[in-house]
């Protein structure tokens, strides 16, 4: 039996409201960049001062059309005080790009979605970054099932040494948090 899984649009919507609220408790400014933004349904339930919204599907939202993937370089972060990475998975190349970046500050929030199992495939950055690239085919199932693992030793690696978030477990485990830039 092949199992695919399913995406599906802010699946746990009251809990990604819930810590996107206690994320941004801090803020005197909460001015959103929101990579992954779908139909806006997340950021329509929170108080911004100003939203900027991407998703490559048209006619979902109020979004710039475009694949955030490709076009991250050129956009300007300096203005942005939280960053939502909510995509399917995890995309550890926006988050290599990200602590890259001269133009993100300090005290920026960053909130992400976290989500694998054994079927959900690893983008090819994380297997370069934890030089798996040339075993990763002969079981893929293995590096899946740890996705979540590598993201959280990514992190790491970059400075990040505390993250809020929660854990959800179903057919996929799930961890929806936040993390502050310090620099």
């Amino acid at each position: 039996m092949n199992q695919q899984p399913i995406k599906t649009d802010n699946k746990s919507i009251y809990d990604k409201i819930f810590i996107c609220k206690q994320a941004i408790q801090g803020l005197t400014h909460v001015r959103v960049l929101d990579l992954f933004a779908g139909r806006n349904v997340l950021w329509n339930n929170i108080v911004t001062e100003d939203y900027f919204g991407i998703d490559r599907e048209k006619y979902k939202g109020k979004n710039l059309v475009a694949d955030s993937h490709k076009i991250f370089d050129s956009l300007d972060l300096k203005n942005f005080t939280v960053i939502d990475v909510d995509s399917y998975g995890i995309s550890f190349d926006i988050y290599k790009k990200l602590f890259s970046r001269k133009d993100l500050q300090s005290g920026t929030v960053i909130i992400y979605t976290a989500i694998t199992n054994e079927f959900t495939k690893i983008r090819n950055e994380a297997k370069i970054e934890f030089n798996f690239d040339k075993f990763y085919n002969k079981a893929p199932s293995l590096f899946n099932a740890r996705a979540i693992e590598f993201f959280y030793e990514m992190l790491a690696k970059y400075g990040i040494s505390e993250v809020n978030y929660y854990e959800i477990r179903d057919h996929f485990l799930k961890h929806y948090g936040y993390f502050i830039i310090n620099r």
